[in-house]
This record gives C-alpha cells, sequence and structure tokens, in this order.
C-alpha cells in the first residue's frame, strides 16, 4: 500500500520544508517527493510533521510501570506514549530484588515481540541494581550492588536479547563496561559517585551514555569535576536529560546543550507511572512516591523520583527556555537518541529507507496524528485510530 502524507511544515534531517510531501511505502519511508499515481492522502497541511520521538529511558505511564511486568502494562505505556508523540521507547527497569527484575526482562522480550497499540518497543534500558549508594535518588538501598559479570549475564539472558542500555556507577564496575560494549549493549553511567579520572576510563572502555546528567551523580568542582566534567566534554559520550527545569535548571539545560552541542543531548522523559494521570500516590519499584504539582518524590524526602515529564514537553521546553532552534530540540528526542542506541539507520529522522515514523502537531505542541511503521495509531482529527 502506497501513501503519501502532506505536511504544512515538514521537518527534515536538512531543515523545515514547507508545504513537504513524505511518500510511504508498506512500513517504510520511500522519499520527500511526488506519490505514485492511486496513493492514499493524509492531509496534514495545517500541522507540521515531525520524526516521531524516542524515548530511551521511561519506567511507567497511567499507572502502569514496567516493573509491574506484564503485557498490559507494557501496552498501556505504548498507548499513551504514541498519543504524546513518541513512536519508539525503551523499557526502564529500577532496582529491586532479582527475581523481579528478571521477571520484567521476561516480559519486556515477550513484548517486543508482540503487537502493541501505540509506540514501538524497542528492548530494555537496565537502570540498577549496580550504582552506588551516595547517589542513589529514588533506587532502593537494599538491593543496590556492585556489578557482577555472572549476575549480569543471567539479567541478559533472562531478556532474550532485549537489554539495549546498562546503567552503572563506573567505580563499582570493573572489567564488566568492556565485556558488556562487547556485546554490543551500550553502558551509561549514573546514579555514581565517579570520580573524573573513573568517568574517563568508564568512556575508554566504552561508556557512551550519562544518565540524565546532572541527576544521581557527584555534581561538577572546579578541583574535582567528577562525571559531570567528563560526560559534558568528552564526544564520546551522549548527555540524556530530562528538560522540565525541575531536575536541572533552565540555565543549565543551556549549559549542557552548550557543552555538548545540538547534536550530543538526548532528551528524556525518566517518566514513571504517574505520567498522565494526576498528583498523589504512586510506587515507584519498591518505594512509595508523592507526586505534588506534578513533580515527583520519594514519599517523606526531597530526592526526586524520575517525572511526570511529556517527551514533547520536553522539546517545548528547550526552545521556549534555552532557545534552542526546534529542529534541534526535536532532532534531540529523535534522532540523537537513535545515534545513541546504534539504530539511526532506520529509526530517528524522516528520510528514505528509514521507518515510517511521523507525528504531527500544532502550534501548541499538541499531538494531533502519530504513525508508526506507517500505521496510524492516533488520530485525533475525527478519523483513524485512537
Amino acid at each position: 500500500m502506497n501513501t503519501v502524507v502532506k505536511a504544512g511544515a515538514l521537518l527534515t534531517p536538512s531543515g523545515f520544508v514547507s508545504n513537504g510531501l513524505v511518500a510511504i511505502a508498506g512500513d517504510t519511508i520511500a522519499g520527500l517527493q511526488q506519490p505514485v499515481a492511486g496513493s492514499t492522502v493524509i492531509d496534514l497541511s495545517e500541522y507540521r510533521v515531525l520524526p516521531g520521538l524516542i524515548d530511551m529511558h521511561i519506567h511507567g505511564a497511567k499507572g502502569s510501570d514496567v516493573m509491574d511486568g506484564t503485557p498490559q502494562a507494557i501496552a498501556t505505556m505504548s498507548q499513551w506514549l504514541a498519543r504524546t508523540g513518541v513512536t519508539s521507547f525503551l523499557g526502564a527497569t529500577v532496582t529491586a530484588d532479582m527475581a523481579r527484575t528478571r521477571a520484567a526482562l521476561e516480559n519486556i522480550a515477550r513484548c517486543c515481540r508482540a503487537e502493541l497499540p501505540g509506540a514501538r518497543l524497542l528492548g530494555a534500558y537496565l537502570e540498577g541494581p549496580y550504582i552506588g549508594v551516595e547517589h542513589r535518588g529514588a533506587h532502593h538501598q537494599d538491593y543496590i550492588r556492585p556489578a557482577r559479570w555472572e549476575e549480569i549475564e543471567s539479567l541478559l539472558a533472562a531478556g532474550q536479547g532485549s537489554v539495549k542500555v546498562v546503567a552503572l556507577a563506573p567505580e563499582r564496575a570493573g572489567a564488566v563496561v568492556e565485556k558488556l560494549t562487547g556485546r554490543g549493549i551500550k553502558v551509561a553511567m549514573g546514579h555514581t559517585n565517579a570520580t573524573y579520572a573513573e568517568a574517563m576510563a568508564a568512556i575508554e572502555q566504552g561508556a557512551s551514555i550519562a544518565v540524565h546528567i546532572f541527576n544521581g551523580m557527584r555534581g561538577l568542582h572546579h578541583r574535582e569535576p567528577g562525571i559531570v566534567g567528563a560526560a559534558l566534554t568528552s564526544p564520546k559520550v551522549f548527555a540524556e536529560l530530562i528538560a522540565d527545569g525541575v531536575h536541572v535548571a533552565p540555565a543549565v539545560m543551556d549549559i549542557v546543550k552548550r557543552c555538548k552541542g545540538a547534536g550530543g543531548v538526548v532528551l528524556v522523559s525518566d517518566c514513571i507511572r504517574a505520567g498522565g494521570l494526576s498528583d498523589g500516590e504512586y510506587t515507584l519499584g519498591e518505594l512509595d512516591v508523592t507526586v505534588t504539582g506534578g513533580i515527583a518524590r520519594v514519599k517523606g524526602s526531597d530526592s526526586l523520583a524520575g517525572s511526570t515529564l511529556r517527551l514533547l514537553d520536553g522539546v517545548k521546553n528547550m526552545v521556549e527556555m534555552t532557545g534552542t532552534a526546534l529542529a534541534d530540540a526535536v532532532a534531540m528526542a529523535s534522532l540523537n537518541a537513535a545515534r545513541a542506541l546504534g539504530v539511526d539507520s532506520w529509526l530517528g529522522s524522516i528520510e528514505a529507507g528509514k521507518k515510517a515514523d511521523l507525528i504531527a502537531v500544532d502550534d501548541e505542541y499538541n499531538v494531533v496524528f502519530t504513525m508508526v511503521g506507517g500505521k496510524i495509531v492516533f488520530d485525533s482529527r475525527g478519523g483513524g485510530a485512537g
């Protein structure tokens, strides 16, 4: 089946094109050109058409969480994500006992093979238990431990090839970093007290992502720049950023962008099960969380516990809080994530040969249309799915 999407403004790798066209053959973008005769036309000429966003670090949404370990939880997340402009995601775990973590990874492996109602599940993001106690954030202290390869292998086996990222504290990882990268798994540095030297050593061993930079890590100091200094200055590292203006101040969001350049920042939501719901009491792993004014904290403390952020709002915040060009801000939530995960050959931008993952947004950043692999999964214009 051939389809053509007509956009009011189309974001291509070279920038916005007025009245752009996207020709789609099956699940793939055929090109940015006039359609072949008989193509089905989708008229989005009143909207901006953007590449589908990729949330590589999300725990939950709409009352569901990756750690629930059920297909329904992943399906609920998938549907909500599609409605909010995300077309691909990694399901992030949180520190828990081994049995619960294995069950969550086994469920992700099953869901990667299943048909989901919205956003595509790319795999698992193992966050914990191989982190540091000092900057654990909303991770249960009782289950935190140093990295042991034999145990990690058992978790990778449970994930059946679905584990794409392992987040750990470099100072507690030993030789694990090289073993993981040798298997093609991305290593992220987070919830860590690593010094600059320890972080740089991990980067040389293949670590390539900084987990939600500035959060859950030793801070930047002029005599010990720590992991923040290493991540901001190494061109080998993508810096995750929770761009809600709460996890880091808007000025620091701007500093991260200026240090890393537009191509080195990956916007993530770090959203928990409270995403898309009202303030109240929730859980993250085995910890109780209180959400007030949309801000999630570990109950009875000031420690942030993920977020309730829509990834598209992170894009909006980069534009409005830091003056980032919209095209660059969108890339931070799409192409940069694809590059960080090594899937940019088939995801992350609107160009020939890539999956037909498209979203349409109005001037207020409301999502009105979402397509995943050529299939309409959300359409608020009065027709289609959703």
